[in-house]
C-alpha cells in the first residue's frame, strides 16, 4: 500500500483510489444511460453491469465499515441486503413492467410475467447451488470453522423455510395469494428486528472497509451513509436499462430472453455477495461469510418473493395474486428443493467435502436440464435427498439424547 506522510499524518493512496475508481465506474453507467449512442448496443448490458457491480461492491465496504457504530449481527443482515440491492433492483423493473403487460392484455400470462419468477427463482437458486457451495468449500479447505453453522443461523434457516413453503404452495396452485406477498415482507421486517436486537463480538476490518472504520466518528458515518446514498441510487438508475439491453441484444443475438433473466441478469447482480462472502471467508471470518450468504437468502426467500407479489399488484392497479403458468410453477417447486437440501444439510451438521460438490453437480445439471417434466422429477429427487438428510439429523439427536 502506497503512503505518504503528511503533517505526521499517513494519506493511504490505494483504498482512496480503488473507492474513487468504482465510484467513476458507477457513475460511468448513469452517463451511458442519459447517452446511448456513446456505447455500440452490445457493450451496453456489459457497461450497466459494471456499473452495478462497482456501486454493490461501495455499499458493502460502507456497511461493513457501519459494524463499527451498530449491532454487529443487524449489520450483517444490512450488508446482506444491501448486497442484493442490484437483484431487488431488476426485480422491481421487472415486476412493474410484468403487472402492466398483465393488465394491457386483459390480464393474460405474458412472456414479461414469465420473466419476473425466472428472475427470482434463478436468483435465489444461484445462492443456495452455487454461492453457498463455494462458501463452503472455502471454509472447508482453508478455515473448517462449520461445526456451529446451524447453531449460530437458526433464524436465517427459519425464514427461509418458510419462503420454501411459500413457493411450494405457490406451486400448488399456480399463484402467489397476495396476502402470503405481505405475509412474506412482514416476516422479513420481523428478522430484521430481532437481528437488529443480537448482539455479537467486535470485527476487525481488513481492506476498504478497515479505511473507512478507521476514519473519525463524524466523518467515518458521514462517508459511509454518502456512499450508501450514493451506491444505492446508481443502482436504481442503471438496474431498469441493464434489464432490457440485456433482452434487446438477447433477442438480436438468437438468444433465449428467458434464459438472460433467469441467470445472466442475476449472475450479476448476486456476485457482489458471493465475492463479499467469499471475502469473509479468506479472512477467517467463516460465521460470517456464511451468515452473509444465507441473510441474502433469507431475505430474498421473504422479502423479495413478496415484493414481486406486492409490486406486480400495485402495476395492474389492483388487488391480484402474481400468476405462475405451469412452467413457472416447476421453478417454483425446483428452488423450494434447494432451499430444503441446503437447510437439511446445515441441520445434519457433519460436513463433508461431497456435500458441496454434490450441490454444485445438482446446479449445472438444471442448467442443462431443460425440459419441464424432467425438472418436475429432478426437484422430487432433490426433496427426497434432503428429506434423508432429515433423516439423518433426527435420528442423531435421538442417539445424542439416548446417551445422555
Amino acid at each position: 500500500m502506497q503512503n505518504k506522510i503528511v503533517n505526521n499524518k499517513i494519506i493511504q493512496y490505494k483504498p482512496i483510489s480503488i473507492i474513487i475508481i468504482n465510484i467513476i465506474i458507477a457513475i460511468a453507467g448513469i452517463i451511458v444511460k442519459s447517452q446511448h449512442s456513446l456505447l455500440p448496443e452490445i457493450l451496453l448490458p456489459i457497461a450497466y453491469g459494471f456499473s452495478i457491480f462497482s456501486a454493490a461492491l461501495i455499499i458493502s465496504w460502507a456497511a461493513e465499515s457501519s459494524e463499527k457504530d451498530i449491532s454487529g449481527s443487524f449489520v450483517i443482515a444490512i450488508i446482506a441486503l444491501i448486497a442484493v440491492l442490484p437483484e431487488y433492483a431488476i426485480e422491481t423493473v421487472l415486476a412493474y413492467t410484468a403487472g402492466q403487460s398483465y393488465k394491457l392484455n386483459n390480464f393474460v400470462f405474458t412472456d414479461r410475467v414469465g420473466y419476473v419468477s425466472a428472475n427470482v427463482t434463478g436468483a435465489n437458486r444461484l445462492l443456495a447451488g452455487l454461492g453457498w457451495p463455494i462458501i463452503m468449500l472455502i471454509n472447508m479447505l482453508k478455515n473448517n470453522h462449520l461445526s456451529n453453522m446451524k447453531i449460530d443461523n437458526k433464524l436465517e434457516l427459519i425464514v427461509l423455510g418458510l419462503g420454501a413453503i411459500s413457493m411450494i404452495f405457490a406451486s400448488i396452485i399456480n399463484f402467489q395469494p397476495i396476502l402470503i406477498s405481505f405475509i412474506l415482507i412482514i416476516i422479513y421486517l420481523i428478522y430484521l428486528f430481532i437481528t437488529s436486537k443480537q448482539e455479537s463480538e467486535e470485527s476487525e476490518f481488513v481492506g476498504i472497509s478497515a479505511y473507512l472504520a478507521n476514519l473519525p466518528k463524524i466523518t467515518r458515518i458521514t462517508t459511509n451513509i454518502s456512499l450508501i446514498i450514493f451506491s444505492a441510487f446508481t443502482i436504481f438508475m442503471v438496474s431498469h436499462p441493464f434489464v432490457e439491453s440485456l433482452i434487446h441484444i438477447g433477442g438480436k443475438l438468437g438468444i433465449d430472453e428467458y434464459y438472460l433473466i433467469q441467470w445472466l441478469a442475476p449472475l450479476a447482480s448476486e456476485s457482489p455477495e458471493i465475492i463479499i462472502a467469499s471475502l469473509f471467508a479468506m479472512k477467517g471470518r467463516s460465521l460470517e461469510s456464511i451468515s452473509i450468504i444465507l441473510s441474502s437468502q433469507a431475505n430474498q426467500m421473504s422479502l423479495l418473493i413478496g415484493s414481486m407479489g406486492v409490486i406486480f399488484s400495485y402495476a395492474t392497479s389492483s388487488i391480484i395474486s402474481f400468476p405462475l403458468n405451469n412452467a413457472q410453477g416447476i421453478e417454483f417447486l425446483l428452488t423450494a428443493a434447494f432451499a430444503f437440501l441446503q437447510i437439511s444439510m446445515i441441520l445434519w451438521g457433519k460436513f463433508k467435502l461431497q456435500m458441496p460438490i454434490f450441490l454444485l453437480i445438482i446446479f449445472f445439471g438444471q442448467l442443462i436440464i431443460t425440459d419441464t417434466s424432467i425438472r418436475a422429477y429432478l426437484s422430487i429427487a432433490i426433496f427426497i435427498f434432503a428429506l434423508i438428510y432429515l433423516i439423518l439429523f433426527i435420528t442423531n439427536n435421538k442417539t445424542q439424547s439416548i446417551k445422555k
